[in-house]
């Protein structure tokens, strides 16, 4: 009997445990494939970067561009899985990177570096 209390009290505290923990974040606006083929794909978006304005454009045929203040180029991109992955040879930072982007409305996405990028009409 006092075994099977034991038991009882042990589950008790574990499902009290359990349920006290926050859940993990629900990020719902993530763009999946068919989201960056419809909302990031041939759209000029605008970023900013160390306080200065960046244009990026992902086109349909695979050729990425960026222009900046500090750079300009032309590179590659590539899907992996819901991301975009692009190379830029010269670009600041490593030369090839991949994001995911986050729906925030409005035009406006988050890419998982945090910067924000928004739909430049």
């Amino acid at each position: 009997m006092i075994m099977e209390n034991i038991h009882h009290a042990a589950a008790t505290v574990a499902t009290v445990i359990a349920l006290s923990l926050p859940a993990a974040p629900v990020l719902a606006g993530v763009l999946d494939a068919d989201g960056i083929s419809a909302q990031i794909i041939r759209k000029e978006l605008v970023a900013r970067r160390m306080g200065m304005k960046v244009h990026l454009r992902y086109d349909s045929d695979g050729t990425v561009t960026i222009r900046s203040p500090f750079f300009s180029g032309t590179g590659r991109w590539r899907r992996d899985g819901n991301r975009l992955c692009m190379t830029v040879a010269g670009a600041p930072g490593p030369e090839t990177s991949c994001h995911g982007f986050e729906d925030l409305g409005g035009g406006k996405f988050r890419n998982t570096d945090g910067m924000v990028l928004r739909e430049e009409g």
